[in-house]
């Protein structure tokens, strides 16, 4: 008898180290012993000492049970708090990058009107050199007509000049006769001179033939003579006229010509000097500061990124504890289902508390 007492109590203490458990519908070996032992017992013997093991056991397991739920539930808490700020990270960090990302379209939106507007200047520019380049040729080409005109009405009038001069000379047929070729001479000059001038409304061909006709006249008609230079004398001063009131023209659209000129130039030098650079500078500051949004917002993508999977990690741990303590309180469970039907077991074998 003692032997089996011994043999349960050595059951009982590896039981008690978590050694022995129930598997499934398994008899536990501790209840096999405890039913052997049932089986064989003298129904006189104090089984009071294997009872008080018992109670001891299934208190230890119940204790064990009561430690591991207290503990998982401090893990369960600090797992919320882990969550909590996880999530909140993620929160945080999502809400960051959706304001980051705003901002990133607001420069970039800023920084494409500004490239719009270099554009357009550059445009700009282009089209008021151009149309410097266009200016400058006609006022030069303006110039050079004027010049040319000019010097029509100069040369005509110093050749009236000679004829009036030379008709002076002719008081009678010697002197007629004498200056006859130089007349010819003055006659062709005159028609010459006079016929560059035939835009301008000089209705010289009289004035040709007339000259033409005393040349071959053998006597001198007075009369005619002075009619001829009185209307020389009137041609010149509408020449003269002609020349001053050109004159008075081109240096009226010279100086606008010059004005415009000057208005075109300036906004040359304003376009090139000063916009083209000032929107360069502002487009190198918008680039500096898209580039710093943009290593933020990386960053706050990368964190956001480690946020969840840390999150992740957490939770999948979290399962794997889960389920370890599940298992683990099953186990304890068990156990204690084991003391039970260990003492069921002595009962039925007539084995009872005293």
């Amino acid at each position: 008898m003692k032997t089996f007492i011994a043999l349960s109590l050595l059951y009982l203490t590896l039981a008690n180290q978590g050694i022995l458990s129930n598997v499934g519908d398994q008899i536990h070996p501790f209840q096999q012993i405890i039913v052997s032992l049932s089986e064989v017992a003298s129904k006189d013997f104090n089984f009071q000492q294997l009872f008080v093991a018992l109670d001891e056991l299934a208190e230890s397991f119940k204790t064990r049970k009561n430690e591991e739920n207290a503990f998982y539930e401090q893990e369960y808490q600090q797992y919320q708090s882990d969550v909590q700020y996880y999530q909140n990270q993620i929160t945080d960090f999502k809400n960051k990058i959706a304001q980051l990302e705003v901002d990133v379209k607001d420069l970039s939106d800023e920084r494409s009107r500004l490239q719009q507007m270099l554009t357009e200047a550059k445009q700009d520019l282009y089209d008021a050199t151009k149309l410097l380049n266009a200016k400058e040729a006609q006022i030069n080409s303006d110039k050079s007509t004027f010049t040319r005109q000019f010097n029509e009405y100069g040369d005509t009038i110093t050749v009236l000049d000679q004829a009036i001069a030379l008709l002076n000379e002719v008081k009678d047929e010697t002197s007629l006769l004498q200056k006859a070729e130089n007349i010819k001479e003055i006659s062709s000059k005159m028609h010459t001179h006079l016929k560059q001038l035939s835009s301008k409304r000089v209705f010289y061909q009289p004035l040709v033939k007339a000259l033409s006709q005393i040349a071959q006249n053998s006597y001198v008609d007075q009369e005619n003579l002075n009619k001829v230079i009185n209307y020389m004398n009137q041609l010149r001063q509408s020449l003269i006229d002609g020349q001053t009131s050109l004159q008075n023209q081109f240096d009226s659209q010279s100086k606008l010509q010059q004005d415009i000129l000057s208005e075109i130039q300036e906004k040359i030098t304003g376009i090139r000097d000063f916009l083209i650079p000032m929107l360069q500078s502002e487009i190198e500051t918008k680039d500096g500061e898209i580039k710093a949004l943009n290593a933020i917002l990386n960053d706050a993508r990368l964190n956001l990124s480690d946020a969840e999977d840390n999150l992740n990690a957490t939770q999948n741990r979290w399962i794997e504890r889960t389920a370890s303590h599940n298992t683990l309180i099953q186990q304890y469970d068990n156990e204690l289902l084991a003391i039970k039907d260990a003492e069921n077991a002595l009962k039925k074998g007539g084995i009872f508390r005293q």
